[in-house]
């Protein structure tokens, strides 16, 4: 009983003022028809009241009219006055009247008894009169002896006491009635009482209710503040440890990929060059785990937008192909990539995401296949005028994934095996990213696999089809960008970590800079006091003085414009908007790779001595 009072308490709000409101219309229905009844009784009583009444006086009025009938007749015989006899046929009529009228009151029972005795009295009477009048004709002193032998008054007596008893009866009923009446009035004024009571109990009922339910929305609204600041809390806690990771990970790689991409310049000899060639490909494996987690945080901050550009799907297809050919040759495993006529040529849509998704599929295949072969089927299917949906299968001959894994395979942090991160290598996060990625673009991905045999991979976008121009461009590809100086450039490198310090060096030696280092912001703003610099490469965490403050200084304070870039191992979501914000120009991460850098130090340095 109690936990089915609790589950009334605890529905919605306008379920419980529906209930309210129809218990409070059945209630007041209730009360309203007790009312009427009450009323109905008392006006019943009042009815019988005046019935009684009128029962009463019409029985008082017949008794009088019949004593004076009598009376009139004794007179006439002892005074032989005439003028007594003048009204008693009127008399007589009006005495029949009022016993009819007397009859359609609806006396009770007895009275009917009562008054039927009576109207033979009366009749007895009346021949006893009528035979007293017959001998006072004849002979007045026998008429006189006729009324002293008593006959008449015990009639009369005998009449009295019928008018007596029906009257007496009258009297009882009217107390009666008088009673129920009181009693009807007093009901009356208790359901009238009760109706403003219950009215008085149902408004403060309601008035809890809302109470009760207000407070708990109350309560409930600063249940969820809390729990939506500790979610904010717990978000940026992790966006803190995600930025620490991402720092932490990405200045030792920068330093182990930079330096180690400088070894490869050297003269290796055979040995060597496989050393050097293991250490690339671990780190490059490394920061492929790192990108991989990023690009989850990214996504799942809502940080991702989808572009819509116009590109060549074609070539993006043998680009991304072409950037696994190495791979596959050395695992000898054959990659091929068939696409339909039906395909067009040009598209409107996100290459960059479109590549993203393409390289983390055809890597897994090529991951998990040992042997046989991976088929890259590509086709266009729902083609209209303007739109068009392509359907892109990655077909591998791999280790494939168990039947209860297939559901599974597509969440995060996910494998079909548990020992398959330590095989393989990677995070589980990639076929995640891909799913997410998919759903962002309108599409669709699926997995058919038979373990042991294989996998088939297989995504469907909605693209719009683009206007098919002449002169469209290839895909383009990234190209070494000179930089058209005849002065000296000098640069100042802000950054606290030694190798990267002399990483960074060795890159702008190359490029033929002049530069300058220092470890932490304060040296910075003195270097920037007594020397010019073209350009600042500006670390993000450094001690003393971090990144962020020194550029706000030396935008602020210095009234400097050259060039700031940053230069960070923060690689999440809004990074580069927020190092603008403080005045930064640019942003590039780390691990920095040389043709970046160079290009990045291009664009500014040209403008710069063009500008002057």
């Amino acid at each position: 009983m109690v936990s089915q009072m609790k589950k009334i308490w605890n529905v919605n709000i306008k379920l419980k003022i529906g209930i309210g409101f129809s218990i409070v219309l059945l209630v007041l229905i209730g009360v309203q028809y007790g009312l009427n009844r009450s009323i109905d009784d008392v006006i019943t009583s009042q009815e019988e009241l005046s019935n009684s009444t009128k029962i009463s006086t019409e029985v008082e009025s017949i008794k009088t009219s019949v004593v004076f009938f009598e009376s009139h007749v004794k007179s006439y015989v002892l005074t032989g006055n005439d003028s007594l006899l003048g009204n008693n046929e009127k008399y007589l009529a009006n005495i029949i009247t009022q016993f009819n009228d007397l009859k359609k009151l609806s006396p009770n029972k007895e009275q009917e008894a009562s008054i039927d005795t009576l109207v033979k009295l009366l009749n007895a009477q009346i021949e006893f009169t009528d035979e007293v009048m017959f001998q006072y004709q004849l002979n007045p002193k026998k008429s006189i002896a006729l009324i002293k032998s008593g006959k008449g008054k015990l009639l009369m007596a005998l009449i009295i006491k019928e008018f007596d008893k029906i009257h007496h009866i009258e009297e009882v009923k009217f107390a009666q009635i008088l009673i129920r009446n009181k009693q009807d009035s007093a009901r009356v004024k208790q359901m009238d009482t009760s109706a403003y009571v219950f009215a008085f109990l149902l408004v403060v009922l309601c008035v809890w209710v809302l109470y009760r339910d207000v407070n708990k929305r109350e309560n409930l609204e600063k249940e969820l503040m809390l729990t939506q600041k500790k979610a904010e809390d717990a978000a940026i806690i992790k966006e803190q440890f995600m930025a620490n990771m991402s720092h932490e990970i990405r200045t030792p790689l920068n330093a182990i990929l930079g330096f180690n991409h400088r070894l490869n310049k050297t003269k290796l000899d055979a040995e060597q060059q496989e050393y050097a060639k293991a250490v690339q490909s671990s780190g490059e494996n490394l920061l492929a785990i790192v990108n991989d987690i990023l690009d989850f945080s990214k996504i799942e901050a809502g940080m991702v937008r989808i572009e819509e550009i116009r590109f060549n799907l074609p070539g993006l297809l043998h680009s991304v192909v072409t950037m696994f050919l190495v791979q596959s040759k050395e695992k000898k495993v054959p990659l091929t990539l068939t696409i339909s006529n039906k395909v067009p040529l040009l598209l409107m849509g996100d290459p960059t995401r479109l590549t993203q998704i393409l390289i983390n599929l055809i890597g897994n295949a090529l991951k998990f296949t040992k042997e046989g072969s991976i088929r890259i089927l590509v086709d266009a299917v729902n083609i209209d005028e303007k739109n068009t949906s392509v359907t892109f299968k990655v077909i591998d001959t791999g280790i494939g994934i168990s039947e209860e894994k297939v559901s599974e395979i597509f969440e995060r942090f996910t494998q079909a095996k548990s020992d398959t991160s330590r095989k393989y290598g990677g995070t589980g996060l990639g076929l995640s990213i891909a799913k997410k990625l998919v759903e962002l673009q309108g599409g669709t991905i699926a997995v058919e696999s038979i373990k042991g045999s294989g996998s088939t991979f297989i995504v469907n976008i909605p693209y719009k089809i683009a206007d098919n121009l002449p002169d469209e461009v290839k895909p383009k590809i990234e190209k070494l960008k000179k930089i058209d100086v005849q002065d000296k450039v000098n640069v100042l490198i802000v950054e606290d970590n030694l190798l990267n310090q002399k990483l960074a060096g060795f890159m702008l030696k190359d490029l033929g800079f002049d530069f300058d280092i220092c470890d932490n912001g304060k040296l910075a703003i003195e270097k920037l006091k007594s020397n010019n610099y073209n350009l600042v490469l500006m670390d993000i965490q450094m001690p003393e003085m971090n990144g962020y403050e020194t550029t706000e200084y030396i935008r602020d304070q210095l009234k400097l414009t050259m060039p700031i870039i940053a230069m960070t191992a923060h690689a999440l979501p809004g990074e580069r908007e927020k190092c603008i914000s403080f005045g930064m120009t640019d942003y590039i991460s780390k691990p920095i790779k040389e043709i970046d850098l160079n290009n990045l130090m291009a664009k500014y340095i040209n403008v710069i001595f063009k500008a002057h």
